[in-house]
């Protein structure tokens, strides 16, 4: 009989965002049925989404924590919102590359300086932004954009600062984010959806190549708890149940704690 791997008291999510009206209570909700601790929640490119964040993890202190989004394509004013953000205790950066830049593209070294000055960690989409058609954006949102490798020399040059590529790096992305999780020492991999479970569940050994101290559980979503069973079943068949409790977990806790998040 195969071993049952079970999943940690207190799980840690990685990814989240608040979504509607949401303060916070409905995140807190969700968090209680699902058996999650701590949740990290970001903010978006809708006008006052920083704000909310803030408010959010304000009112739920020990539940929450918060990032803020930003576009390097600011320049100056991107670096001026870098400390005021920070200075409100959101300590991870939320980018979205697919908006139309390149991270690695050298008119950003300023940005990603202050970032590393800051001792910020920088949590990038990956992958495509919305479906083929979608309107909601009007500039591109093509993965070209948005791949682990675009930040490969940001990462490198940038040693000291945590980067996690999020949803395993996009379907586009796998292997990148498979060669810059064993190549690079500060860089991490949530397998939020909807790409990051599709890799899990389609990728097999090449998936199951991210250090397991390197893999993130991530929501992106408020979810349900038959998402994170469906999560640790597909993690657990491609060679992740010893290590359920670092990806569930412990590997979170200890980047917020990197971070200066009151983990």
């Amino acid at each position: 009989m195969s071993k049952s791997y079970k999943l940690p008291r207190g799980i840690f999510d990685a990814h989240n965002h608040l979504y509607g009206e949401d303060d916070g209570s409905t995140m807190i909700d969700w968090m209680d049925r699902c058996g999650v601790e701590k949740t990290l929640i970001m903010g978006g490119r809708a006008e006052g989404a920083n704000e909310r964040i803030v408010n959010a993890v304000c009112r739920c202190k020990g539940r929450l924590v918060g990032g803020a989004y930003y576009d390097p394509r600011k320049g100056k004013k991107a670096v001026e919102e870098l400390k005021r953000w920070s200075g409100e205790g959101l300590r991870i950066v939320k980018l979205f590359p697919n908006l139309g830049y390149f991270p690695d593209d050298s008119k950003y070294e300023p940005f990603f300086d202050k970032v590393a000055d800051l001792k910020l960690g920088v949590l990038s989409h990956c992958g495509w932004l919305g479906p083929s058609g979608d309107k909601m954006f009007k500039v591109p949102w093509a993965s070209y954009h948005a791949t682990p490798c675009t930040f490969e020399k940001v990462i490198r040059t940038h040693s000291e600062t945590i980067f996690i590529m999020a949803h395993f790096g996009g379907i586009l992305g796998v292997l990148e984010a498979v060669m810059l999780s064993t190549r690079t020492p500060n860089t991490y991999i949530d397998c939020s959806p909807g790409q990051g479970l599709w890799a899990i569940e389609h990728c097999g050994a090449v998936a199951g190549s991210i250090p397991p101290e390197k893999l993130l559980y991530g929501t992106d979503g408020i979810g349900t708890p038959e998402l994170i069973e469906l999560y640790r079943k597909a993690l657990v068949k491609i060679g992740y149940g010893p290590h359920l409790d670092k990806i569930f977990r412990s590997n979170t806790q200890t980047l917020f704690e990197k971070l200066g998040f009151n983990a």
